[in-house]
């Protein structure tokens, strides 16, 4: 608290201080501004400290008011001096409520065990004489007062037995799902799992599986029937089925997230209106090479769905399905075989319509799901189907490769492919490799000791005869020496001052044509494996007569007229000398 007189006392100096500065400063300005800052001096200090005393009056005054409107409100309620006098004389409070007396006494540790105890005994005496239990179901584990169900790679859940003794009826206490993406793969960088919220849904759902059904009417008056009913049996149906959809989804969700980044243009998914049944269609439906060795039906697809299949009853159902099935009438019997028969539902993965995936291993764990797995099985093992099948036809084609200068070479000369590739010596010390993209489903082929310069042109163009029509595969690889001899020839020329021309750059009448490649194309009768292009020449008329495929002309330069003309035929190197005006 500051006192008022220091405050006071404060403001007075104040003002002289700003009077004596004024009277100090007032003889030297003109009359005018000597009557502004008399007046500004009064205004600020007289009037102001006017106007704060009446604020602070009637802050006063309202303050005196509240405190006489709200202190009877805060008065001390008067001591108990009764419950005092009770506690101090008789050491307890004596004017408790009675129906605290009423509260049970907390349960001990060995009462608490004992409770579990006649749990336990409640819920295996009902398991053995009451429970049908589904199959999948028969193996479970009671303590504390619950059974607990574990479903492998798919859910666990906890049970326990509410209600009078003739009335109760299971309660589900715990539920969990085992069904998630794998941990750390590229495919399971979105988190699929379920919330709380969808938890807590599903186990509401899932208990409402439990509850008995209501009455059939019957066509008796005034009589009702009560229908077959497993409680346990409709839960594990629910549940079982919620996995499988779930585990269709995470599948459908992964192969759209990769089909857009690392599976981009060479994925397409497909899932059907009622969201059974998802379609993954890989490498863009195929080239001809991968319908050529394809290793099931025509179709380069994947499909995943859910079947409802009955196979017949697997194991009993339980100890008490023997007496509870017993109580059934007849008519009910159907029913029971048919609610009792498994595997019911469940997923199917089929590759291009066979359910044969070619591996002995679980692609599509449910605990562990995976796209990418089964897509890079199934790429992998198709080519190999393909590559396998280019090097079966090399080999029964061995012959007439090595007549014409191209061999076979088995094993690999690099350790560091995946699956081994197809190897082909064309030229002396010169070996191409032949193998497949597996992302995109596309052959490809290099040079062994990769070498950048205009035989790049060649093998992309030997990759697309092979891609476009793979069982052809011998007349490929001849096209491709033919064109590299002819390049080394005219690489040759170049160094002797000789100008090459292509084919198309010269105009030769028919009977030219005739006069130069006649003899050559006729003499050479060409089997399949060779070129298409000379047997077409050998037999066409003279006026359709074509050039042959590896054909170079090379002029003198002393010379203009004269060409030296080099062509290839069946691996066969012939030459003319020619004058063309």
């Amino acid at each position: 608290m500051v006192p008022l007189q220091t405050l006071i006392s404060k403001m007075i100096r104040k003002a002289h201080a700003d009077l004596m500065t004024l009277t100090d400063t007032l003889p030297s300005r003109g009359e005018v501004e000597k009557k502004r800052q008399i007046l500004n001096y009064a205004t600020l200090n007289i009037m102001a400290f006017l106007a704060n005393q009446n604020q602070i009056f009637r802050d006063s005054t309202h303050f005196l008011h509240k405190i006489h409107a709200e202190l009877p409100k805060a008065r001390i309620r008067n001591f108990d001096i009764l419950s005092a006098v009770d506690v101090l004389t008789t050491g307890s409070y004596q004017r408790m409520p009675t129906k605290f007396q009423s509260i049970p006494v907390p349960l001990t540790d060995n009462d608490v065990l004992d409770t579990f105890g006649k749990m336990n005994d409640v819920i295996r005496m009902r398991m053995m004489t009451t429970e049908v239990l589904p199959s999948p179901m028969k193996d479970y584990r009671i303590e504390s007062g619950r059974i607990k169900f574990l479903i492998q790679n798919e859910f666990e859940v906890s049970l326990t037995l509410m209600g009078a003794p003739n009335e109760r009826r299971w309660w589900i206490v715990a539920l969990n799902v085992l069904v998630k993406s794998t941990a750390g793969s590229g495919a399971a960088d979105v988190d699929i799992s379920l919330n709380e919220a969808q938890l807590h849904n599903l186990r509401m759902n899932a208990q409402k599986q439990l509850l008995p059904p209501p009455p059939a009417v019957t066509t008796t008056p005034d009589t009702t029937a009560t229908p077959v009913y497993f409680p346990l049996v409709n839960l594990y149906d629910y549940l079982h089925l919620f996995c499988l959809n779930m585990q269709l989804e995470i599948v459908y969700m992964q192969a759209v997230m990769v089909s857009r980044t690392r599976w981009l243009d060479q994925l397409k998914v497909f899932m059907d209106a009622t969201r059974t049944k998802l379609t993954l269609i890989y490498w863009k439906g195929g080239s001809p090479a991968a319908h050529w060795a394809r290793p099931f039906s025509p179709q380069v697809n994947m499909a995943i769905s859910i079947r409802d299949d009955l196979k017949g009853l697997i194991e009993q159902a339980g100890l008490g399905a023997s007496v509870e099935l017993s109580k059934m009438d007849n008519a009910d019997r159907p029913k029971i075989v048919s609610a009792l028969k498994y595997p019911k539902n469940q997923l199917d993965v089929l590759w291009g319509g066979d359910s044969n995936l070619h591996t002995s291993a679980e692609l599509l764990n449910p605990s562990d799901i995976d796209v990418e797995r089964v897509l890079w099985h199934v790429t992998r093992h198709h080519s190999l189907c393909i590559i396998e099948k280019l090097r079966s036809v090399l080999k029964v084609q061995e012959s007439f490769l090595n007549e014409n200068g191209l061999h076979l070479v088995e094993g690999r000369l690099e350790d560091k492919m995946d699956i081994s590739p197809v190897i082909v010596r064309y030229r002396h010390h010169r070996y191409i490799n032949i193998n497949l993209d597996m992302r995109s489903g596309r052959i490809k082929v290099r040079e062994a000791g990769y070498r950048l310069g205009e035989g790049d042109a060649k093998l992309k163009e030997l990759e697309e005869r092979l891609n476009s029509d793979p069982s052809n595969v011998s007349k490929h690889l001849l096209w491709l020496r033919s064109e590299v001899v002819i390049r080394e020839i005219v690489s040759l020329a170049k160094q002797l001052s000789l100008q090459p021309f292509h084919t198309s750059q010269m105009s030769l009448r028919a009977d030219d044509l005739v006069k130069l490649f006649g003899d050559i194309l006729s003499s050479h009768q060409t089997p399949r494996e060779h070129s298409p292009d000379s047997t077409a020449a050998a037999h066409a008329p003279a006026n359709r007569l074509q050039y042959p495929s590896h054909c170079v002309f090379l002029q003198f330069a002393q010379f203009k007229d004269w060409y030296l003309v080099v062509t290839i035929v069946q691996n066969e190197v012939y030459s003319w000398l020619c004058c063309i005006k």
